[in-house]
């Protein structure tokens, strides 16, 4: 996808939620786990709000993931080690994970891999 049409498409998406673009409304459940708990709130966040912990949850647990892309992928192009909760780099590892025949994600993951 061209940068300025991906560009587009993350501000027509910025201010939604995944709620609103899929319509699935899901119950917080009482008693739930936190990736449960997490992964609910978070489709009630719009999608320019959401941190790179954020995108890393939602893209590890596969919950909009293909919404979230162009948005992993922004903040990606900024900072490659882009840091979640856990370590820099943690949202690259999910991304690649999700996604890995994204020829952009492996040559990213490579320049930026442990040796």
């Amino acid at each position: 996808m061209a940068e300025n049409e991906e560009g587009r498409q993350l501000a027509s998406l910025a201010n939604k939620t995944l709620e609103e673009i899929d319509g699935q409304k899901w119950p917080l459940v009482c008693c739930a786990s936190y990736i449960e708990n997490t992964t609910g709130q978070l489709r009630k966040k719009p999608l320019g709000q959401f941190t790179p912990e954020d995108l890393r949850i939602m893209i590890a647990q596969d919950i909009g993931a293909e919404v979230l892309k162009p948005f992993a992928l922004a903040v990606l192009r900024d900072n490659p080690l882009a840091e979640g909760d856990y370590y820099p780099g943690d949202l690259l590892e999910a991304a690649t994970k999700r996604w890995p025949d994204d020829a952009f994600l492996r040559d990213l993951a490579a320049q930026h891999s442990k040796s």
